[in-house]
């Protein structure tokens, strides 16, 4: 049974098995994810959740406030906020956004039970590998369907931490999976909306509760994900390939995380990217006439809106993201996508003259661009979709990012501690230590 396979691999997993590689990675990703919780907490959505489901009470931190609440409420806050802004990180393994939905249940469980920073980080790559393997093996129609595989994924990833934290043996973490193939929910429709990064605080809530209602005794199939009936024929087309699993084989998926560098989705960034290098190359912006982008067809689901009109729109389109770059706007910047920046004369009387045409040969993360002026034409084209091999060049990155994003919040020096403390996360021993300096 595919419960047992993934237990068996990872479910004794302890801090002192991970290479140093898939440590450093976790810590830039929890990094990275706490940033974008920081700075996501000042979204309406937060609010309106924190609101809905917080109060002054109960074991867990809400990332970003002063606000308290149980296990499974705060996993789901937690894991909306972390989201809002889309600036956080990707897996071509998993097809999705790998730390968001695993790790803020890895967090409320961990804080309310007195766990530790080295606690946290391998319950983290445990839901890491886990998920990726899932992921991997229901292979990209599932996605093509319409599903959105960051929370339909992600909660096998958030159940499989959750299930480490707790302790479950095999049986029960297969329970806690088959719950978990219950709540495996939802649509790429909802992109462009909050609803979007409700999806991943979702995840994180249901595996968390997946976990928990296992180690109760509460009674599911553990071949729900891939047997008769199952999630893998339900959403899939069929069977998980045991094939694509089985590649992963001494593998670590960990270490194939993307982090971004523009605050939009990450299926825009190969065009801003091959973009960014043609003026770079000398044409001046002013002069251009019109861009031509080259995808594969998936992204038009994704990120294909033609005509953005809020900040939340322009995250999800080609056309959106290109006319802001042409006109200056900092793509790096969360501010660039709030409704002002998209709704500039100039960059709305931009947005026709970017046309995208489809080229099935292309991956997702790649894009081809060709930049017209009256001296004719300029071709570029960026890939996007390899990790970085210089993880100390990456950290340096990420502790920038992260400073700018927290910055605002938690003041200069309160940003600076907290980075401290989140890139020596294993020599921490509780938790809750580490969420006390997320307050206001």
């Amino acid at each position: 049974m595919l419960t047992d396979e993934l237990w068996d691999r990872f479910g004794a997993l302890t801090f002192e098995d991970l290479p140093d590689d898939v440590v450093t990675t976790a810590r830039h990703a929890v990094l990275d994810w706490f940033g974008c919780a920081i700075a996501g907490s000042s979204e309406p959505l937060a609010g309106i959740l924190r609101d809905e489901f917080a109060d002054e009470v109960g074991p867990c931190t809400i990332v970003g406030s002063d606000r308290r609440a149980g296990v499974l409420r705060a996993a789901l806050i937690n894991g909306a906020t972390g989201h809002a802004l889309d600036f956080d990180d990707t897996s071509p393994v998993m097809g999705g956004h790998p730390t968001v939905p695993l790790l803020p249940a890895a967090l409320a469980i961990a804080e309310a039970d007195g766990r530790s920073g080295a606690d946290v980080l391998t319950a983290y790559v445990v839901g890491m590998e886990v998920q990726s393997r899932i992921g991997a093996s229901i292979g990209a129609e599932h996605y093509a369907k319409g599903w959105h595989t960051t929370p339909t994924i992600g909660v096998f990833g958030s159940t499989a931490a959750s299930s480490w934290l707790l302790g479950l043996d095999a049986d029960g973490f297969g329970t806690a999976m088959g719950i978990a193939a219950s709540n495996a929910s939802g649509v790429k429709a909802n992109f462009g909306t909050m609803t979007k990064p409700l999806h991943p605080g979702q995840a994180a809530e249901r595996g968390a509760m997946a976990a928990r209602l296992a180690k109760r005794g509460y009674s599911a199939n553990a071949d729900a994900v891939n047997g008769n009936q199952s999630f893998a024929q339900a959403a899939g087309t069929g069977q998980l390939d045991q094939e694509r699993i089985d590649r992963l084989d001494g593998r670590w998926a960990t270490t194939r995380t993307l982090f971004k560098v523009h605050a939009a989705c990450h299926q825009t960034h190969a065009g801003i990217e091959a973009t960014r290098s043609v003026l770079a190359g000398g044409v001046d912006p002013s002069e251009i006439e019109s861009i031509e982008l080259t995808v594969n067809p998936s992204i038009l689901d994704v990120c294909g809106i033609p005509e953005p009109t809020t900040g939340l729109e322009a995250k999800f389109s080609l056309t959106g993201t290109q006319a802001l770059l042409v006109h200056g706007v900092d793509t790096a910047a969360v501010e660039s996508f709030a409704d002002g920046p998209i709704n500039r004369a100039d960059v709305q009387a931009f947005i026709p003259k970017v046309s995208v045409r489809t080229d099935d040969s292309l991956i997702s993360m790649a894009t081809r661009v060709v930049v017209r002026t009256a001296s004719g034409p300029q071709e570029a084209e960026a890939d996007v979709s390899k990790p970085t091999t210089d993880l100390a060049a990456q950290g340096s990155s990420l502790r920038a990012k992260f400073e700018a994003l927290a910055g605002p919040s938690l003041g200069a020096g309160g940003a600076s501690e907290l980075a401290d403390t989140l890139e020596n996360l294993q020599t921490v021993d509780r938790i809750a230590d580490v969420l006390a300096q997320t307050a206001r």
